[in-house]
């Protein structure tokens, strides 16, 4: 269903040093989305990993106009239940995000403006620790995310761990 070899062959190319960091961001958020069948996917860090009380992100995808953004920071001090849940279960799939206990904090200010109706989220650890998380959200309905959609974002970011520290560095 998941083509992981995408993702891997993306990934030999960061390491390698064939791709820069910003065209393998691009590349990668791309790939998620048409791979998750979703409207957005995007790559977010945790400036400080310890608290991991705000999220920036690297890179969004959209496939709505096929354009790419980068530079958004979300912050705790806004949206506490989705860091609540985040440092908790280091995922969070909500196909009806608007409605969902840890993301509606978002309906408001993000996902009414963005027209987003589904999202789903899974951390990445390198290294055992916390680094980030990859985003896939739907804008044109809600999506019912499946145990293989969490499977595979879960699986990209153990598969890319090396890629994303090297594209960091």
């Amino acid at each position: 269903m998941f083509d992981k070899a995408r993702v891997m062959a993306l990934s030999k190319q960061v390491m390698d040093g064939s791709m820069k960091a910003d065209a393998f961001y691009e590349a990668l958020t791309q790939a998620l989305a048409e791979e998750m069948g979703s409207t957005r996917a995007s790559l977010w860090i945790y400036p400080n990993p310890l608290l991991r009380d705000s999220i920036q992100c690297l890179k969004l995808y959209d496939r709505t106009d096929a354009a790419w953004s980068a530079g958004t920071v979300l912050k705790e001090e806004d949206f506490g239940p989705y860091f609540d849940a985040m440092r908790k279960d280091n995922f969070i799939v909500a196909a009806d995000a608007r409605n969902h206990p840890t993301t509606d904090c978002f309906t408001e200010i993000y996902f009414g403006p963005l027209g987003i109706y589904s999202l789903i989220d899974v951390g990445i650890n390198i290294g055992g620790q916390p680094w980030g998380l990859f985003c896939c959200e739907n804008t044109t309905d809600i999506l019912d995310w499946t145990p293989d959609h969490v499977e595979y974002l879960r699986q990209v970011g153990t598969l890319l761990g090396f890629a994303l520290k090297k594209a960091q560095a």
